[in-house]
C-alpha cells in the first residue's frame, strides 16, 4: 500500500511540474514586457527587477497550491495566504524606487509597475492566464500609450534665484517666466543673509529648452540679481 501511496505522489509531482513551467514562462514574459518599457525611460526598476518580482510572486502561488494538496487533509489550509503576503510585503521595494528630487516626487509609477507585476505574477501561477493576460495588456497601455495622450511631456525643474533686494524683482522674474511660456507651480522664500534673499520656484516647461536658456539670460541681467541655477 505505501509504494501504491508513493507512485501516486511522484506521478502527481510530475504532473505538477508540468504545470508549474508554462506558469513561469506567461509571468516572465507578461511581467517582462512591463519591464521593458520601465528601461525604455530609464527607470531604476527595468526588466530584470520587474521579471524577478513577478517570477517569485509566482513562484509563492504555485507553492501555496502544492501546500495546499500535499497537506489539505492534515490542516485546514488557505492557499491563498501567502499570495496576500506578497500583495501586502511588495511596498518594501516600491519605496525604494520613490525619491524625492527638489519639490518633485519621482518612481511613483514605477512602484506602481513593481506592485502590478507582482499580482500579474500571482495570477499567472494560480494559472490564471486570461485574467494576467488582460492586466498586462490594461497595464502596459496605460504605461506607454496614455502618456501620449495625455498630451506633450512636461519637464518640472527647480529654478533658484539669490536677490539683493527682493522689491519688485520677483515680479520681473515671474513676468519673464510667463512669456516664454515657463510656469511656475510653487514658490519658496529664503533668507539667507540680512541683505540676500534666495527664491526657489518649481516651473514646468516643455521640451523647447531653447526658451528656457533664453529667459535664465533675461533673468541673470536683471537688477539686483547675483545668482542663478536651475536643478
Amino acid at each position: 500500500m505505501g509504494e501504491i501511496i508513493d507512485g501516486i505522489r511522484s506521478n502527481w509531482e510530475i504532473m505538477f511540474l508540468f504545470r508549474m513551467i508554462p506558469r513561469l514562462m506567461v509571468t516572465a514574459v507578461l511581467c517582462g514586457l512591463i519591464g521593458v518599457e520601465r528601461e525604455h525611460v530609464n527607470r531604476p526598476a527595468g526588466l530584470r527587477t520587474h521579471v524577478l518580482v513577478g517570477i517569485s510572486a509566482a513562484l509563492v502561488m504555485i507553492t501555496s497550491e502544492y501546500l495546499f494538496h500535499q497537506y489539505y487533509e492534515m490542516a485546514n489550509m488557505d492557499p491563498a495566504r501567502l499570495g496576500a503576503q506578497v500583495i501586502s510585503g511588495i511596498g518594501f521595494l516600491g519605496a525604494g524606487t520613490i525619491v524625492k528630487d527638489g519639490f518633485s516626487v519621482r518612481g511613483l509609477t514605477t512602484a506602481a509597475s513593481l506592485w502590478a507585476v507582482a499580482c500579474i505574477g500571482l495570477a499567472a501561477g494560480a494559472g490564471l492566464y486570461s485574467g494576467a493576460i488582460l492586466a498586462t495588456i490594461f497595464i502596459y497601455v496605460t504605461l506607454q500609450v496614455m502618456k501620449n495622450i495625455m498630451g506633450k511631456r512636461k519637464y518640472y525643474k527647480v529654478l533658484r534665484v539669490r536677490l539683493l533686494k527682493i522689491d519688485e524683482t520677483i515680479e520681473k522674474i515671474k513676468i519673464e517666466l510667463e512669456k516664454s511660456h515657463i510656469y511656475i507651480n510653487q514658490t519658496e522664500l529664503f533668507m539667507l543673509e540680512e541683505n540676500i534673499s534666495e527664491v526657489r520656484m518649481k516651473i514646468s516647461i516643455s521640451s523647447e529648452k531653447s526658451m528656457l536658456s533664453a529667459a535664465l539670460e533675461v533673468i541673470r541681467n536683471m537688477e539686483n540679481v547675483s545668482y542663478v541655477d536651475i536643478e
